[in-house]
């Protein structure tokens, strides 16, 4: 609590900003925010992913900003709090939708193959396999994940009947045909609905509670990953009122308050703190909606944690930090404070090597 006090008390009109908030939110001020350059990648390939074809001829998101991306992954992408730049930088932009939709394709071929579901890792593979870059790839298959998972989205993916089961891609009607599932594929979803997801996706690597798991894994693998490698900037905002300064300055907050002054600040360790806040901040203020209990927020803030260790591993590290699992609904008109909202803490090796799943 004293540092959570300490911090806020160095920023001149906090308690003010704090108080206003729901009052002027509306009255949200526009912002056009630096979009990241694109670049032709130097490809990388991340040990134990096989080899990786060489695709250059697809520009890549060079880097992120810490503000923007956050605000991307907040809300749903219809949703009007998101500026129109920040929906293009990192989702609609001709190049990426062009690249997620043939993603989208690659998956329904590998469907009707019969092939086994894919497991995290072998998603990011076939995604990096089109193009090459690590970032664009995780970042990918979160739109694509998240589109496929929740609808909602600008990627051309509809479920237009269940009985049959009969989705819309890109314009076209796709009939799902039961007799060419894999034997270890489920045919319904995690509410018991007729779906495609778990026919494509396995449903014993994350679970089958909750497909959002899925695009929540990726969310925090794409930040680790381009924070780890220093393809980032801060670019936290001022003291304004828009949705993009209030969510950035409590982004960056609550990254200060996870901050251990024992341990050496480094990209590595911010990309750690940022996947953390983001998964922190999620529980403490949605944690309790639609019934949900700290169990489920547990089961889910681990889930965010793998995601969070794949992106840094394909950096090229391994994290030895805690993370810190929040009491469900603790943020208050002040944000969040860490100290006095921390449900548990949890170690990445434990739980890799025979922890809580």
């Amino acid at each position: 609590m004293l540092h959570s006090l300490c911090h806020q008390l160095k920023r001149p009109g906090y308690y003010l900003l704090i108080l206003f908030i729901l009052v002027l939110s509306a009255c949200e001020v526009p912002f056009t925010p630096d979009i990241p350059a694109i670049e032709y990648p130097t490809i990388e390939t991340p040990s134990g992913f096989g080899e990786i074809d060489p695709i250059v001829t697809l520009p890549v998101v060079r880097e992120v900003s810490q503000t923007d991306l956050s605000v991307f992954f907040s809300q749903y992408e219809d949703d009007p709090r998101i500026p129109p730049e920040v929906l293009e930088a990192y989702l609609t932009n001709p190049q990426l939708m062009e690249f997620q939709t043939a993603t989208l394709q690659d998956l329904i071929d590998h469907l009707e193959s019969g092939s086994a579901p894919l497991t995290p890792h072998e998603f990011y593979q076939m995604t990096l396999e089109r193009l090459g870059d690590p970032g664009t790839a995780l970042l990918v298959c979160h739109n694509v994940l998240k589109a496929m998972a929740r609808g909602r989205s600008p990627i051309p993916w509809e479920k237009i009947s269940e009985e049959p089961l009969i989705y819309k891609f890109n314009g076209k009607n796709i009939e799902i045909d039961s007799r060419q599932r894999h034997p270890s594929s489920k045919m319904t979803g995690s509410r018991g609905q007729p779906s495609i997801f778990y026919q494509i996706f396995s449903s014993s690597e994350l679970g089958t509670n909750d497909e959002g798991d899925w695009y929540h894994y990726f969310l925090e693998a794409t930040v680790a990953y381009y924070t780890a490698k220093g393809r980032f900037s801060e670019d936290v905002r001022g003291m304004g009122f828009s949705y993009s300064n209030v969510l950035g300055r409590a982004v960056e907050d609550t990254i200060d308050q996870l901050y251990d002054s024992d341990i050496l600040e480094s990209d590595t360790y911010r990309a750690w703190r940022w996947a953390n806040a983001l998964s922190f901040l999620e529980q403490a203020k949605y944690g309790t909606d639609y019934g949900s209990t700290q169990e489920e927020a547990g089961r889910e803030s681990r889930i965010h944690m793998r995601g969070t260790i794949m992106g840094l591993e394909l950096a090229g590290y391994f994290p030895e930090w805690d993370w810190y699992i929040a009491k469900i609904g603790t943020a208050d008109l002040l944000g969040v404070d860490v100290s006095s909202s921390t449900y548990e803490k949890v170690s990445p090796p434990e739980e890799m090597n025979g922890g809580n799943p």
